[in-house]
């Protein structure tokens, strides 16, 4: 038998507590039914604001909660939007590694702020259109 330390018994439960726990974004319970049901929409934008995206399937993730906490799976094979404002662009990067970790089909991040005439160029350095 497997004797654990009163101090590693408290850190294991304590993994499978976090681990475990994982909190549903705004609308991410209602996909996540969707999937189970067998349904899959062809575009899900995860946003951090409520005006953004309204009229298509989306998850809100809110400010406060932390996006490692978040549950995600029900993205995984889908095509993934992740639409921000600039006030929102240092989160971005986690919330990217989030949900790729769950295996989305394609993962795309759309900035809303950028200005009028902002050349964009993509990983090659080739400018999109």
């Amino acid at each position: 038998m497997l004797a654990l330390s009163k101090a590693a018994y408290h850190g294991a439960a304590n993994h499978y507590a976090r681990v475990h726990s994982k909190r549903y974004p705004a609308y991410g319970k209602r996909l996540m039914e969707m999937r189970l049901a067998g349904q899959f929409p062809s575009q899900v934008f995860v946003v951090f604001e409520w005006d953004i995206a309204r009229y298509f399937p989306r998850i809100v993730v809110a400010e406060k909660v932390p996006i490692n906490d978040l549950e995600l799976r029900y993205l995984a094979g889908l095509d993934v939007t992740l639409a921000y404002r600039d006030r929102d662009a240092s989160r971005v990067l986690e919330l990217a590694q989030a949900v790729l970790s769950v295996n989305p089909h394609i993962v795309n991040c759309l900035a809303m702020d950028i200005p009028e005439n902002t050349i964009l160029k993509n990983l090659a350095g080739e400018v999109m259109l």
